[in-house]
């Protein structure tokens, strides 16, 4: 075989190769992006259907505040405040079901955490509430006081024991701040401690 068909081949080895290569990266680059609806599942299951909630996230996306940035979130905004109620729940569910599918990194976080989700807040009984000031911490001391670490889920491993028999004010601050913090945050599955500690 003569030295020029010789490297002939060879590049068309290499060509080949390399090629495969291309095809393989090309493959995975374009592996499909994790979406809200996969890593947040429970946050949405049932959340187009819940009225209450929907009624909760309008209310909220009303507030003239809020700056939404999805397009059909900007328009139920406006329905709600032109009290076309049926209008303004139409494009939040539509605005919502569409920002389910997208990519993580799509840029709508904000909008999916404030409005297109249950949060823990809304997941509580509804007979009860979260808890609005330090008051509502009085009568559950002791049983805070009880817990061992390995029973405290989330910031509430980190805040202090409350100390003698009065009201304990900043103890009381800081499990108020954690409550109200949690109560915003998507909901990923029951916190018990939200539940024994954070509603009344």
């Amino acid at each position: 075989m003569s030295l020029l068909l010789k490297a002939g081949l060879g590049f068309v080895g290499l060509a080949g190769v390399s090629g495969a290569g291309y095809l393989g990266l090309r493959k995975f680059s374009e592996a499909p992006k994790e979406s809200f609806k996969s890593k947040y599942s429970l946050a949405i299951n049932g959340f187009l259907s819940n009225d209450a909630t929907l009624d909760k996230k309008l209310t909220a996306l009303s507030v003239d505040s809020t700056n939404p940035r999805h397009l059909d979130l900007l328009n139920a905004k406006k329905h709600k405040k032109d009290n076309k109620d049926a209008d303004a729940k139409e494009s939040l569910k539509k605005g919502c079901l569409d920002i389910h599918n997208k990519a993580l990194d799509s840029g709508f976080f904000e909008d999916f955490k404030n409005f297109c989700s249950f949060n823990n807040g809304d997941k509580i009984d509804a007979s009860k509430s979260v808890v609005t000031e330090n008051g509502d911490f009085t009568n559950k001391k002791d049983t805070f006081n009880g817990k061992t670490s390995d029973q405290l889920q989330k910031g509430f491993k980190e805040i202090a024991k409350p100390s003698g028999t009065s009201p304990d004010t900043k103890w009381q601050e800081a499990m108020l701040s954690e409550c109200k913090r949690l109560a915003l945050e998507i909901f990923e599955g029951e916190i018990p401690n939200f539940k024994e500690f954070c509603t009344k």
